[in-house]
């Protein structure tokens, strides 16, 4: 307690007196502690990559070295012989024995645009000793996974859809953001899925997604602009923008002056007429000063159109273009996800096929590519292929009004273009079709057959198409009711795959069952058009087609019975002994059965798909007409044979009405339909 008052005199000279000579914090400042991405990488080394000279690695750390030219000899007395060099990490002089990679010459390859662009960064890196070992942990010890990766996926779209840190954001570096990209476009080219992906999310880091005017105009990205794309737009838009506040501030104080001279003049007693003599002069500078003010306005606006919006519409499409490309790297590494969980069985005895295994528990999709599909999309509305496939996407989802939304936008857009490349007409007529089939799913028939005819007319003759033109032609008649557009559809689909449409045809289809339902539709054309000797030909066809399918379907019953017969017939024999030879034909017969079932109930589809007792029906209205009260007998018979309780109750009649008109020969209309 004594010893307190000389502390406190102690500790108030020291406030009082200033530090003398020699005594200075002698602290480095932060500022200048490490170097940015242009003073560590030069612009010649980046220009240098996309060349054929060759960048110099350090084999055994990976860095790229600097290239340190040597003075030549001066004959100058004033310079020194030999002047001091710095001697920096990573550098080599121009005299030093030529690596292996210099020695190289032409294209180069892969790798070694993967190893330059690697030694680029890893000299930026090696200043900093923390992640220069995050690096190295990284590379050597391969401490990230398939799981690790997932998990920065789903930090990197939840930190994309807040504002607290867009992505990560360590600087905004277009030097490390490209250097990154490069990577991991050359790594997907190479199909290394994990370490693009990697370097896609790195780059993300040094490049902020949201591009605002202000980040124009003061953005630590204008010290890395060495190619000057828009660092001199920012620099006049700054200007021009710093006039502008400059005007509102000069036109806000020329407004408040006007009042206070007012109130000045009236305080100091000055009579009305001096008093409006000084308003009028304040009241011309405030209107001057709003002149300026609306120059200074438009100027800024003509600014924003004319430097910051082709800024920030390159940024923007190049954003959009860099997710989209991250996007396919993810759907390559959840596809390869998928893919190792199948199990290809090759065993004759048991059964052939791909057996997907899901574990709920391990397998659980985050959907990544669908996020960054759409990230791509928030970043840049127009890009057409972002569109295209977060269409598809929503499609395979089951999204089907979301999709068509999204394929409409994606077809406005390609509308636009003119003319269009292979990839394009592919997509369009791809487009096309996808809209007719999802408006169809959605009850909009009529947008879904302007969709169907647009595809007919765009796409070429091919088997896609001819496959389409039957589901256009019984789309037309059955969900349109247009009988007329249905047949012409159902006739290009016909002339290609019928022999008995198209005698000239080499071979069958053997597709009994469509050519049964073209034949039964274009025969509702012709009764439509009233043409009832075409209709009965028609009819008759598809009659005779669904004959074949019934003759094959009794075939595979037939021989079904006699598989089993004879699995009855191995199975009594293996009472009697239980050899290899026994039991493996015991095994081969049970997947014989279940083959030969699968067949039956194939057919029995096909044969339910034929509306034949409508066929029937109208065989004996049309053999009525034609006075052949037999065969409509017959055709009645064979309708009781086949259908329902209803179907059935409706021939009796019929049959019983013609029956009746042989006994008395008055002739009776049918119940079912007039003729």
């Amino acid at each position: 307690m004594r010893l307190f008052p000389n502390r406190f005199v102690y500790f108030f000279v020291i406030l009082l007196f200033p530090l003398w000579a020699g005594e200075e914090d002698r602290r480095n400042p932060l500022s200048g502690l490490y170097m940015n991405p242009l003073q560590v990488i030069s612009p010649e080394e980046l220009a240098q990559l996309d060349s054929e000279k060759r960048i110099p690695i350090d084999e055994d750390s990976g860095i790229a070295l600097r290239p340190v030219v040597v003075p030549t000899a001066t004959t100058d007395p004033n310079e020194p012989e030999n002047p001091a060099t710095p001697v920096v990490e990573g550098t080599t002089s121009l005299t030093d024995n030529p690596t292996e990679e210099a020695m190289e010459t032409g294209p180069k390859s892969v790798e070694t645009k993967i190893r330059e662009a690697e030694g680029l960064l890893k000299r930026y890196y090696s200043q900093f000793i923390e992640e220069k070992r995050i690096w190295e942990d990284r590379e050597k010890g391969n401490i990230y996974s398939s799981r690790s990766d997932s998990n920065d996926i789903r930090l990197l779209l939840w930190e994309s859809t807040h504002k607290h840190s867009e992505t990560y954001i360590v600087r905004d570096s277009p030097v490390l953001y490209q250097l990154h990209i490069r990577l991991a476009k050359l790594y997907a080219e190479s199909e290394k899925y994990a370490p693009s992906l990697r370097h896609y999310l790195a780059a993300f880091r040094y490049h902020p997604l949201d591009q605002t005017e202000v980040m124009f105009r003061d953005g630590e990205w204008q010290k890395e602009d060495y190619q000057s794309l828009f660092v001199g737009s920012a620099l006049e838009h700054k200007q021009v923008w710093a006039n502008k506040e400059k005007a509102e501030k000069e036109y806000k104080q020329a407004k408040d002056e006007l009042h206070l001279s007012s109130a000045r003049s009236a305080r100091s007693g000055k009579s009305p007429s001096e008093i409006r003599i000084e308003e009028a002069l304040q009241e011309e500078i405030v209107r001057s000063r709003e002149r300026n003010l609306k120059t200074a306005i438009q100027n800024y606006e003509t600014s924003l159109q004319t430097r910051y919006l082709p800024y920030l519409n390159q940024k923007q499409q190049s954003d959009s273009q860099t997710l989209y490309a991250m996007a396919n790297v993810v759907k390559k590494i959840e596809d390869d996800n998928k893919e190792r969980l199948k199990i290809i069985n090759k065993l004759g005895v048991a059964g052939k096929g791909i057996y997907v295994l899901f574990d709920y528990k391990r397998n659980t999709d985050f959907f990544a590519y669908e996020l960054l599909l759409e990230k791509a999309y928030s970043v840049w509305p127009e890009n057409p292929q972002v569109i295209f496939d977060v269409a598809e996407q929503y499609r395979q989802d089951g999204k089907k009004e979301k999709a068509a939304d999204f394929y409409e936008k994606y077809l406005t857009l390609l509308l636009k273009v003119n003319p269009l490349d292979e990839t394009q007409k592919q997509n369009l007529i791809s487009t096309y079709l996808r809209l007719a089939t999802i408006n169809a799913d959605l009850k909009r028939k009529v947008i879904a057959g302007n969709y169907y005819e647009k595809f007919f007319q765009t796409s070429p003759d091919n088997s896609e198409k001819t496959r389409v033109s039957f589901e256009m032609g019984v789309f037309f008649a059955t969900g349109i009711g247009d009988l007329k557009k249905g047949g012409e559809f159902l006739t290009y689909w016909l002339d290609r795959n019928s022999k008995d449409w198209n005698p000239g045809l080499e071979q069958t289809s053997n597709l009994e069952d469509l050519e049964s339902i073209a034949f039964y539709h274009l025969s509702r054309k012709d009764k439509w058009m009233r043409n009832w000797e075409a209709e009965r030909n028609k009819l008759n066809l598809a009659y005779s087609q669904w004959k074949k399918l019934e003759t094959q379907h009794i075939a595979a019953e037939k021989e079904l019975e006699e598989l089993k017969a004879k699995k009855q017939k191995v199975k009594r024999d293996l009472l009697i002994t239980t050899e290899d030879d026994a039991l493996s034909q015991y095994r081969l017969m049970d997947i014989k059965i279940e083959d030969q079932e699968a067949r039956v109930r194939v057919l029995k589809t096909k044969l339910d798909k034929v509306p034949v007792l409508k066929l029937l029906f109208r065989l004996g209205v049309l053999s009525e007409q034609y006075r052949d009260f037999q065969k409509a007998l017959g055709y009645y018979d064979l309708v009781i044979e086949l259908g329902g309780e209803v179907e059935i109750q409706l021939a009796l009649k019929e049959k019983r009405r013609v029956e009746k008109i042989l006994t008395n020969g008055v002739v009776v209309p049918p119940f079912s339909e007039s003729i």
